[in-house]
């Protein structure tokens, strides 16, 4: 059974547009919504960075009375390696440099001799297999083979209710933004996403995914309008 119509409906924040200068998304209205999943898909990297906060409001009109969140997702990715000089993990925001440069912070190691990172905020360089990857806190190790499931969201903290997509990233990168209806003050009920200026290229997508509807309903109730 598809999931569209029946579990999730999808709005679009913006369509893939040169996004300079920066600027809010569509506003959402969460009328019919438990839930509001807010993506973000770059293409080419930015080339400065640029911040990402949250707004709520009355009405699709407007969104314009900040809206508080601690959680998102980043792009996330493993990377396998052997030969590790100690078999204490890493800890979780040390980064893993590749003797190519490539660069990637790490959410998590299993640790051991061999082990396999978690990794975000990785540079546009590819790791090599059986290179030396250098972690910051001075572990050492060889790359074991290249990065896969590169298709994870890793969960990240907002600070201050914002978050950063810097221009050291990679392009073509996800990033993803949960907002429940309980998290809006009342009367307010619609919501948007709002961009700082990521300069050019900035070629990037918004969607929303809304899910838990309060209303059986086929097709599922319209998130564009009050």
């Amino acid at each position: 059974m598809e999931g569209y119509g029946k579990k999730y409906h999808l709005a679009v924040g913006w369509n893939p547009i040169d996004k300079n200068g920066g600027g809010q998304s569509d506003v959402i209205c969460m009328k019919g919504y438990e839930m509001a999943e807010f993506w973000i898909i770059t293409g080419a990297a930015v080339t400065q960075t640029a911040a990402v906060t949250m707004f709520q409001g009355t009405s699709v009109a407007a969104a314009a009375t900040a809206l508080a969140f601690t959680r998102y997702f980043d792009s996330g990715c493993h990377l396998a390696y052997d030969g590790g000089s100690v078999e204490t993990p890493a800890a979780a925001g040390e980064t893993a440099t590749g003797a190519s440069t490539a660069v990637g912070t790490i959410y998590q190691d299993t640790g051991g001799k061999a082990g396999v990172l978690t990794l975000y905020d990785r540079n546009a360089t590819a790791y090599v297999d059986n290179e030396a990857l250098t972690f910051s806190g001075g572990k050492t190790a060889l790359v074991n083979g290249v990065l896969y499931d590169e298709d994870i969201m890793v969960p990240r903290v907002a600070t201050g209710n914002t978050f950063n997509i810097v221009a050291v990233e990679d392009a073509n990168r996800r990033f993803m933004v949960p907002i429940s209806a309980a998290m809006l003050t009342p009367p307010n009920d619609c919501v948007a996403l709002t961009i700082g200026d990521p300069s050019t290229p900035s070629l990037m997508c918004c969607f929303v995914v809304l899910t838990e509807c309060r209303y059986a309903n086929m097709p599922m109730p319209t998130a564009i309008y009050d």
